[in-house]
C-alpha cells in the first residue's frame, strides 16, 4: 500500500478527510507492536508493519490485519477499509477532464497522471521533506471540490464508471458492521475469495511484488489451465504460469528485477503431483527477526501449514477453505519466466441420471435416462493483476459434451475450450457431458 487517507463520514458527507504526506510509511515510529511477517516478506522487511498489511488475497482478512495495524500505531479504531487502486484516478480523469495543479505547474490527465505522480513522488522537493505523498493529499482535495459542485448531467458517466471498477476489483470495501459488510459482499464488492461447492473446481493465482519497485507494471501475466478428467472421474489438473518483462533493464522503477512470490489457491484437500520452474532469491537477501518479534495470531489462524513439496520447495498451505501452492518466480528485464503446478482434485465426478428439471431447449440434448457429468470451473481475479486466462477441459472415456456456458466457452469433441481472454473479473463455466454409450 503506497497511500492512505483517514475519512470521516456523517450521514452520507464527508466532514474531514486526513492524507499523511509520508504514505503508508507515515505509521512505521508509531507502531507499539513486534511481530514476525509472513516469510516471503522476510525479503523486504524483518517486522511486519502498516504497509505491507494487506498480504492476504482475501480481502476481508488483509481489512482487518490493516485495521489491527492501524489501532496499534495510531490509537485509535476505524470501521471499515476501502481499497482504491491506481486505475481509478485514470478512470476519473478520462470523464471530468485535466486537473491542472497550480502548486506544481503541472497539468494531469487520464494517460499522464500516474507516471507524473510517481515522478513526483520519487524525485520531488518533497520527499527531502518526508512529504513524497503531498501531491496526493492535494489532488484528494481538489476531486472532492469537484465531486461536491458536480452537475447532475455530469454524474452518471462517473457512476458507470466506478460501478465498473467495483466490478473488476479496482475498488474494494470492508465493514466491521456485519449487515453492511454482508451487502457488500451480497452486491461483489467484498473482494472475498469465493466458496465453493465440494465438486466445483477452483483457482486463483495470486502475485506478491517483494522488492521487485514498479516492476509489476511491466509484466504480462498468462494463465493456462488445464483439467483432465479420467474414466474412473478422477480430475487432475495443470496450471501454467508464464510471466513476460517487457520493461527496459535498468529503467528507473520499471526496468527492475521482478521479484514475485506466487500463491496458486485450488480446492482444499487438492495433492500437488509436481511443480516446477522457480528461481529462488539469494538466501542471505532474507532478513531474520529479532528474537522478541511475536508470532502474529492472525496469520498463524490463516495459514495453515501442510508442508513443502521436497523437490521444488513449494510450500503448501490450507488458507480460506482452499490449499494453496506457494513459491518464487524472479524475471529479468526481456526476459520469460514459466512455472508450472500440477495437482489432483480431491473429489471425482459421478455420472448420474439427468432427474434435475431442464429447460425445454436442453431437452433435445439431455435426456432423463442419460447419465452425465457437470463439470463447473471459478476462476478469480487477483486485485490490480492484469492476467490473460484460457483452459482446456479434457474427459477420457465414452463422453459427449452436450453443453456448455461460460465466456468464450467452446465445445470439443472430448470436452471444451476456454479460449484466451482477459480475466478482468471473477469468472464461471460449467460443462454437462453424457454418456455415447
Amino acid at each position: 500500500m503506497g497511500s492512505f487517507a483517514i475519512i470521516d463520514i456523517k450521514d452520507g458527507k464527508i466532514i474531514k478527510m486526513e492524507v499523511p504526506a509520508g504514505g503508508s510509511y507515515d505509521l512505521q515510529g508509531q507502531l507499539n507492536k513486534y511481530v514476525e511477517p509472513p516469510a516471503p516478506l522476510l525479503l523486504s522487511n524483518k517486522r511486519w508493519e502498516f504497509q505491507d498489511a494487506n498480504w492476504f488475497p482475501d480481502f476481508p482478512a488483509s481489512s482487518e490485519k490493516i485495521l489491527w495495524f492501524y489501532q496499534h500505531a495510531r490509537g485509535q479504531t476505524a470501521d471499515g477499509v476501502i481499497a482504491i487502486n491506481a486505475t481509478v484516478l485514470e478512470r476519473l480523469l478520462s470523464i471530468v477532464g485535466p486537473i491542472t495543479d497550480n502548486k506544481r505547474a503541472i497539468t494531469l490527465t487520464s494517460t499522464n497522471a500516474l507516471s507524473t505522480i510517481q515522478q513526483i513522488v520519487e524525485e520531488g522537493p518533497e520527499k527531502a521533506k518526508n512529504k513524497p505523498k503531498q501531491i496526493i493529499a492535494d489532488l484528494a482535495n481538489q476531486f472532492l471540490q469537484y465531486l461536491e459542485n458536480i452537475r447532475p448531467q455530469s454524474a452518471m458517466p462517473i457512476l458507470v464508471s466506478l460501478q465498473e471498477a467495483l466490478n473488476r476489483k479496482e475498488i474494494q470495501a470492508y465493514f466491521i458492521d456485519d449487515k453492511t459488510e454482508e451487502e457488500v459482499k451480497t452486491l461483489g464488492w467484498g473482494g472475498q475469495i469465493l466458496p465453493t461447492s465440494p465438486t466445483q473446481d477452483f483457482l486463483l493465482v495470486a502475485n506478491a511484488n517483494i522488492r521487485g519497485q514498479k516492476s509489476d507494471a511491466q509484466i504480462k501475466q498468462t494463465i493456462s489451465h488445464q483439467a483432465v478428467v479420467e474414466t474412473d472421474g478422477t480430475i487432475t489438473d495443470t496450471v501454467l504460469i508464464r510471466r513476460e518483462h517487457v520493461g527496459k533493464d535498468g529503467e528507473k522503477l520499471y526496468g527492475q528485477t521482478n521479484v514475485d512470490y506466487i500463491r496458486v489457491y485450488v480446492p482444499e484437500g487438492s495433492k500437488l503431483i509436481s511443480a516446477s520452474g522457480f528461481t529462488w532469491p539469494n538466501e542471505a537477501s532474507f532478513k531474520a527477526p529479532e528474537k522478541y518479534f511475536q508470532k502474529d495470531e492472525k496469520l498463524k489462524q490463516i495459514e495453515k501449514e501442510v508442508g513443502i513439496d521436497t523437490n521444488s520447495g513449494t510450500r503448501i498451505t490450507q488458507e480460506f477453505n482452499k490449499t494453496a501452492f506457494g513459491n518464487w518466480i524472479i524475471t529479468e528485464p526481456g526476459e520469460i519466466s514459466q512455472v508450472q503446478f500440477t495437482y489432483r482434485l480431491p473429489f471425482k465426478l459421478v455420472a448420474v441420471k439427468n432427474n434435475s428439471p431442464a429447460d425445454a431447449w436442453k431437452k433435445i440434448f439431455i435426456t432423463a435416462d442419460d447419465k452425465i457429468i457437470n463439470y463447473q470451473l471459478i476462476a478469480q481475479k487477483q486485485s490490480g493483476v492484469e492476467s490473460s486466462f484460457d483452459s482446456q477441459i479434457i474427459f477420457n472415456g465414452p463422453w459427449e459434451p452436450v453443453w456448455q456456458e461460460g465466456k468464450n466457452m467452446k465445445r470439443a469433441a472430448n470436452g471444451a475450450l476456454i479460449e484466451s481472454m482477459e480475466l478482468d473479473k471473477d469468472t464461471v463455466w460449467s460443462l454437462i457431458v453424457k454418456n455415447k454409450n
